[in-house]
């Protein structure tokens, strides 16, 4: 082999050599291995959250399995956060803008306040709307529907409060010091807050819708914004509180008020801003709660929710939404607006996060298995979710526009 050959040899072993050595040095200080991220992560991986107290004698904790493509939910199935059908359809049911929606008497519309011409509405799945009543209501801030009957108390900026029967045509003028309405499943009854200005006269209250019949149930002293009025199905429950005793690592004990002074079970939520949502039977619960391993975003959790059994068989569903974005259809079954990109810390300031667009989540509590409905070009902000009486619509208000629509569901 000629001199002339051998330096040719090498010259092409060196560029190869030097070629390979670069690449290795590109793969080992710039590229980063792939982190599959549970839905509702953004940027941070998935992490198993252990600094949480046990819930002792008011609960207990199943094992919390992190997921990245599967995992196990609580023990009770498989999850597959990445599973998609994409076979969700989107309807606009209404382009004006809706306020404060319920679901209609039948289940298979929604009742609507609209605050252009001050009227109430119900709309139908085909997109129908018929009058309530031609009674005008101006200028409202808030509207409580009952459950099932065509009633409303509605609630102004200057603090005025009306009672209001659709089909009995009856209106009464609640008093002004009332506040937070809240019906019973069979609305014969409302809970409520009576605010007096002297704290000593502040008390948790139980009446008719028109205003009659009204007693105490508790003194609120000074821990009206910790009171939250709320009956569960059976009408057990009438109120939450955050007023239990204080726990480590940012937990809260909430507490549960009755209407005859019983001594509840409590709750032990595995972090702040605790938000129910009680399934039909009342058997179960869905709650948020943010902390510090989620981040700070508002983390989905279940448990047993009845008074005898409450915060037992607790559940991290890792879906990082707010309770009050998901609806249930039955009791093992629920679909949830999960928001896209939800940063750090959100919990601590949803209204900034109201008009993040929702992916659409189908949750079943039976197998464990929750899958994404919606396509990108199917998100909305969604608002007061309402799974229609046939289970084949999922209502809502978009959060941004106001408008009515409606996913056909899979």
């Amino acid at each position: 082999m000629s001199d002339r050959t051998k330096k040719i040899l090498f010259a092409v072993f060196f560029v190869l050599f030097s070629l390979g050595m670069g690449y290795a040095l590109y793969l080992l200080f710039f590229v980063k291995p792939e982190v599959l991220l549970p839905p509702g992560s953004t940027n941070q991986p998935p992490g198993t959250i252990s600094s949480l107290p046990s819930s002792g004698t008011n609960g207990q904790t199943n094992p919390i399995t992190s997921p990245t493509t599967s995992g196990t939910l609580a023990g009770t199935g498989t999850i597959s956060p990445t599973q998609q059908t994409g076979k969700v359809t989107t309807i606009l049911l209404h382009d004006g803008v809706t306020q404060n929606i319920s679901a209609s008497k039948d289940g298979k519309g929604v009742r609507y306040y609209d605050p252009e011409d001050g009227r109430f509405y119900i709309i139908n799945p085909d997109g129908t709307t018929s009058l309530l009543s031609d009674k005008q209501f101006f200028n409202v801030s808030n509207v409580s529907w009952a459950n099932h009957n065509d009633e409303v108390i509605v609630s102004f900026p200057d603090g005025s409060k009306v009672y209001y029967d659709f089909l009995e045509k009856k209106q009464v003028t609640l008093p002004n010091h009332w506040q937070e309405f809240t019906f019973s499943k069979d609305d014969k009854n409302v809970a409520a807050e009576s605010i007096g200005i002297d704290p000593d006269n502040r008390f948790l209250i139980v009446a008719s819708p028109d205003g009659s019949e009204a007693r105490a149930i508790t003194p609120l002293g000074n821990n009206a914004a910790l009171v939250y009025p709320t009956f569960t199905p059976d009408s057990q429950i009438v109120a939450y509180t955050r007023t239990g005793e204080a726990q480590q690592d940012n937990a809260e004990e909430i507490l549960f008020v009755g209407q005859n002074h019983e001594n509840f079970r409590a709750l032990m939520a595995p972090g702040q801003g605790f938000i129910p949502k009680w399934s039909p039977s009342g058997k179960q619960v869905l709650f948020s709660v943010w902390n510090q391993g989620s981040n700070g975003r508002p983390e989905l959790w279940t448990s047993a929710g009845e008074a005898a059994t409450m915060g037992l068989n607790r559940r991290d569903l890792k879906l990082d939404t707010w309770a009050d974005k998901c609806a249930w259809k039955n009791d093992t079954l629920l679909y949830c607006a999960v928001p896209q990109g939800l940063p750090q810390n959100a919990g601590l300031d949803r209204n900034s996060y109201t008009t993040y667009p929702d992916d659409i989540y189908k949750v079943d509590l039976q197998n464990g298995v929750m899958t994404k409905i919606s396509t990108p070009d199917q998100n909305h902000p969604v608002k007061d979710p309402i799974v229609s009486a046939d289970g084949k619509q999922l209502m809502f208000t978009d959060a941004g526009s106001g408008k009515l629509y409606s996913y056909l569901l899979p």
